[in-house]
């Protein structure tokens, strides 16, 4: 259905249009929430980028982390809900649930969908049921969800009961280890036409801590009954509940009102009191339903146009922008709710995880919206200041597992790099220098297993994932150095640069590939190239991939790794083994570099070929459009990049050029300046650049600074269907140079 869906959206916007970054241009009407849904994870429902308010419908269980699938039944509609993620889930607060006819306070009717559809900002489903049918459209701001619902039965009467529940015990949870609960609640109906009050949760992927929403629901007309109900029992003209935890508890409202006559309902969330729920009624305060709708589209628009696109297949366009509007649903922005301590720093939660999103979404932050992501590190930093280190993963107010190095370290260095000034970056340099000097007490959540990397320079298998950490940490050095170079540090530059060096004690001569060793530097028995675990994150030696795609991981010195691949040409072909195996998966993040690097041995139409490949295969439009879990947008930030036609390496201020797929980008920089590829000639046959201009000079390189494009210019690409001697020599840069 979703696919059908697009095609209508593809046949609207089919014909493309030449355009400036002056003009308004509406490009929302490319972008289908539902891309990539059946293996993505991804959030379906309403929101603003970086909104506390992600509105989304939730079906009965069994369900994803998203809280959704198609082919699921839906019950109602939630506030709180991640994207893309794995694990436990978590969220699902405040459940909003509209019912015609009698209330069924157990949630037994059968129901079935019809008419679903979603766009930024607006999604809109029939509920049918035996009792009659709901039609239901929710939009958002950054603090309130905005609810309209129309009921109507098959008979001729003129009335028909409308009903809207709204529990508070909801919760978005999977059985056994990381279950998600709400463990007390209170809710209260305040007039005939306001409720309020706050639900306790804990639980779910990242550990128990517990967190309050606080709720403030205003309806557009008064109701003609109410109550309370728990679990499957209702309590008419009960106006208050209070509970220490139930599966199903909440206030209700009744509604006699003509068929297909509107409800509206406006529900505010805060994480620190109900009467700040009330004030953040404000944002939409006067706005009735289509206001709210249309202003969500402005804002999202707002965003989707710092990058405008030109030819190409309205297809790739289509799954460009649903991309593209997938890297701003996560983290979560609570800059003055933080309910933990009190700061003015802006403050966000639900990095799901920072490992997941160096690579390529927060590079992305760093090119169109530079201070959202100097924000996003004053975040970080606040939290190394109350809580004593920089977090990987940071979920409802706690530390979460790190997942491989203190990547946070590589997003402080990417932005130094780059230029960007809004923090402190000395205290900056402080925050990644106890990184890489002070043994964590709790590396799982925080910090570093540094008792064997510093003793040995590497980790054994008394390590969880040894191989993947060692790698991760020397590349995490690397970007100390690369601050301390900045701030004139020249004796950390050297220690930690020659630090960064430790990946190769790794690395087997023998098997030419990464491989773990003993604590006497014996190398381990029974290698293998790939990760066959079914659960490949409690691996000895690597996360979630294998040593074939691990052992690419040098991006601070890929010369110094072709050396000991034998050359050039040997590397080449380490590459092609990896492809032609199916080694290759796109589906977890250590792989996404690994198209670009053929760049480092003189190969560029390699790189070229490999990528446009791996978008044609593994990327479409509709719901099957992603290859894997989308991880808070990093599956489909790296289709951004790689359809504009460079990509970042994450914590140097270098892009690698691959080969786009549309003839000309125009991208919105933060500063405002604009930054223009133009691809010449481009055809689904010709891939292969044969000759480049960047800002009005010969670029013979097969990549750039972002140095070269952050004051604005233009690339200008001339593509044909055979490679070139294009990008052959002057290679990317790396330590061993």
């Amino acid at each position: 259905m979703q696919i059908r869906q697009m095609a209508v959206i593809i046949g609207f916007l089919g014909i493309s249009q030449p355009v400036c970054l002056s003009q308004i241009v509406s490009v929302t009407p490319y972008v289908d929430p539902f891309f990539g849904i059946d293996k993505g994870n991804v959030f379906p429902g309403v929101s603003l980028p970086f909104g506390v308010v992600k509105l989304s419908p939730d079906i009965k269980f069994p369900y994803p982390t998203s809280g959704y699938t198609f082919e699921g039944e839906i019950i109602g509609f939630s506030h709180t809900h991640t994207s893309g993620t794995g694990g436990a889930p978590r969220y699902g607060n405040i459940l909003v649930v509209p019912q015609a006819g009698n209330i069924d306070a157990k949630y037994s009717r059968v129901i079935k969908k019809m008419n679903e559809y979603s766009r930024p900002g607006y999604y809109t489903v029939t509920l049918n049921s035996s009792s009659g049918d709901v039609i239901s459209e929710i939009t958002a701001g950054d603090h309130v969800g905005v609810h309209r619902y129309r009921f109507k039965n098959r008979s001729k009467e003129e009335y028909i009961n409308g009903n809207i529940l709204i529990d508070i015990g909801h919760t978005l949870t999977r059985k056994g280890n990381g279950t998600s609960v709400c463990t007390e609640g209170e809710a209260k109906i305040v007039s005939d036409r306001e409720i309020e009050g706050f639900g306790a949760y804990s639980g779910g992927w990242g550990g128990q801590n517990p967190y309050k929403i606080y709720f403030a629901v205003q309806f557009d007309q008064p109701f003609n009954s109410y109550g309370t109900f728990t679990d499957s029992v209702l309590n008419e003209k009960s106006m208050v509940i209070n509970t220490s935890g139930n599966n199903k508890f909440g206030v209700y409202g009744s509604f006699k009102v003509r068929q297909n006559q509107p409800v509206q309902l406006k529900v505010a969330l805060s994480l620190i009191s109900t009467d700040k729920a009330r004030k953040n009624l404000n944002e939409v305060s006067g706005l009735g339903f289509d206001e709210v709708r249309l202003k969500a589209d402005s804002v999202w628009n707002n965003y989707l146009s710092k990058i405008l696109v030109e030819g190409g297949t309205p297809e790739r366009r289509a799954i460009f922008y649903s991309a593209l509007h997938h890297t701003v649903l996560m983290p979560t922005e609570i800059t003055g709710e933080n309910p933990v301590w009190k700061s003015d720093k802006p403050h966000f939660w639900d990095h799901y995880a920072i490992w997941d999103v160096f690579r390529s979404v927060m590079p992305l932050y760093t090119l169109i919206i530079p201070k959202k992501q100097e924000e996003i590190i004053q975040s970080l930093l606040d939290i190394y200041d109350h809580k004593g280190w920089l977090p990987d993963a940071w979920i409802a107010g706690d530390y979460a597992q790190v997942q491989g190095g203190s990547n946070a370290d590589v997003v402080i260095a990417d932005a130094v790099v780059k230029g960007l000034k809004g923090f402190d970056i000395e205290k900056a340099y402080q925050a990644i220098l106890k990184d890489g000097e002070v043994i964590s007490d709790q590396p799982r959540l925080y910090g570093r297993y540094l008792d064997e990397y510093l003793k040995y320079g590497y980790c054994t298998k008394n390590v969880i994932n040894a191989c993947s950490r060692t790698l991760e940490y020397s590349y995490n050095d690397f970007c100390i150095s690369q601050v301390a170079k900045k701030l004139g540090k020249e004796a950390d530059y050297k220690k930690y640069l020659k630090r960064s060096q430790n990946s190769f004690l790794i690395f087997s001569d023998s098997l030419k590939s990464v491989w773990g060793r003993d604590m006497k530097g014996n190398w381990e028995s029974g290698f293998k190239p790939v990760n066959d675990r079914p659960d490949p994150w409690n691996d000895n030696y690597f996360y979630e991939e294998g040593s074939a795609i691990y052992s690419t991981y040098y991006p601070q010195d890929i010369q110094g790794l072709i050396h000991r691949t034998g050359g050039n040409d040997s590397f080449s072909g380490y590459l092609d083994n990896i492809f032609d195996k199916g080694y290759f998966d796109l589906n977890n993040e250590p792989a996404f570099l690994l198209p670009y690097l053929y760049n480092y041995c003189g190969r560029p139409d390699k790189s070229a070929y490999r990528v446009q490949e791996t978008l044609k295969s593994l990327f479409s439009v509709g719901n099957t459009g992603l290859p894997g879990q989308d991880d808070s947008g990093a599956m489909s930030s790296w289709y951004v990049f790689s359809a504009m036609g460079f990509f970042p390496v994450a914590g140097q201020d270098i892009y690698l050029i691959g080969s786009p797929v549309f003839s000309k980008i125009s991208i919105r920089l933060g500063n405002g300046k604009a930054f223009i590829i133009k691809a010449n000639h481009l055809s689904p046959e010709n891939i292969y650049i044969q000759s480049a201009i960047l800002n009005g000079k010969p670029l013979n390189k097969c990549w750039f600074r972002h140095s070269d494009i952050e004051k604005g210019g233009e690339l200008v690409l001339v593509m044909a269907k055979q490679p070139s001697g294009w990008g052959k020599s002057d290679l990317p840069p790396s330590i061993s140079e």
